[in-house]
């Protein structure tokens, strides 16, 4: 596990301005990513044929290796944390952190070319105690990973402030499975995104046409519906999941990212918290988080997100989330909240 004191970010990233600009230049993806020098800026050419999440999805600016199987990238907060009182939420930091890890550890991979790295499990522990304000700077992300068998890995990722100070600290496992293996598993997810030739990309357009088109479902809360309050529980839905609900994740087979799952689970959370306190102004804390994801939610699909209070003292409080489409468990939260104000 990563310390949490142990992150400062190097000099020679913040003073010199090595790395800026680097994802506009026009240069060819490296063979291999193996056995990288420190301070080599991965580009996405690099990285988008051997990940397999693209932006939207994919944020992450000036990934930079570190050192074997570390690298270091800068983080934008893109989503109000609401409920969450720190400068980003946990389930923004989760879905940053991961991908990080999924670069991480493709510097690691004992085999070139194109894999999926899915998300399978994460433990995490907010480091801050006290309420802050949603960031408008870039945060730091740092990510160490293994292979811990021929088909997963094991990131040890820490998010910090732009001072260095430490925010978060998580810990992801993930399936890494070849092209093939994924097309086999998950055939039934395909959909055909281009029904028709895509427009000549020489044509002039201004920001705003750009915008539109580059539209970030990721800047927004999820648009939960049928609220259904019961006691110390809270369950809602999502969906029909649209393919623009899953854009960068993954090409030709839209499906929906763990971590914007794990944004659902702990908003119907946060948003029972304040039910069960009678203050619907209410702000927390993380203190814990514990997820595992078994499957994924295809588009098409209609998601339900469910949570239920099981354990309360003073201004924590314990919930149990879980995600499903129809009968079937995509995936399962456990997550302790401070009330901060």
């Amino acid at each position: 596990m990563l310390d949490a004191t142990s992150f400062v970010p190097a000099p020679s990233l913040v003073t010199t301005g090595a790395t800026q600009g680097s994802w506009n230049q026009a240069q060819e993806p490296l063979e291999t990513l193996e056995g990288l020098a420190p301070h080599t800026v991965l580009t996405h050419a690099d990285l988008y044929p051997r990940i397999c999440v693209r932006d939207p999805y994919y944020a992450l600016k000036d990934v930079t290796v570190m050192g074997e199987g570390e690298v270091v990238a800068r983080i934008p907060v893109q989503q109000d944390p609401d409920a969450e009182a720190g400068p980003i939420s946990i389930a923004e930091s989760g879905r940053h952190l991961a991908i990080l890890g999924s670069c991480a550890s493709a510097l690691m991979s004992p085999k070139d070319g194109q894999h999926f790295y899915l998300a399978c499990g994460a433990r995490g522990q907010w480091l801050r105690p006290e309420a802050m304000a949603r960031s408008t700077e870039l945060l730091w992300g740092l990510a160490r990973a293994q292979f811990t068998g021929k088909r997963t890995a094991t990131a040890q990722t820490l998010l910090s402030l732009e001072d260095g100070t430490p925010l978060f600290r998580l810990e992801v496992d993930y399936n890494v499975l070849s092209a093939a293996a994924f097309t086999r598993l998950f055939g039934e997810a395909r959909v055909d995104m281009r029904r028709e030739p895509r427009r000549d990309e020489s044509v002039q357009r201004t920001p705003e046409e750009w915008a539109k088109l580059r539209q970030n479902p990721y800047s927004k809360p999820l648009a939960l519906r049928d609220w259904r309050p019961d006691g110390e529980s809270l369950r809602a839905t999502l969906g029909p999941v649209t393919p623009d609900m899953c854009k960068g994740h993954f090409a030709l087979h839209p499906v929906m990212p763990v971590a914007i799952v794990a944004s659902g689970m702990t908003r119907v959370a946060t948003t029972l918290l304040r039910r069960l306190e009678g203050a619907p102004w209410a702000r927390c804390l993380t203190k814990d988080v514990r997820l595992s994801a078994d499957s994924l939610a295809f588009a098409g699909q209609t998601v339900t997100f469910g949570a239920v209070r099981r354990a309360h003292e003073g201004n924590d409080h314990t919930f149990t989330c879980q995600a499903s489409v129809g009968e079937r468990v995509v995936a399962e939260l456990d997550v302790t909240f401070t009330r901060v104000d």
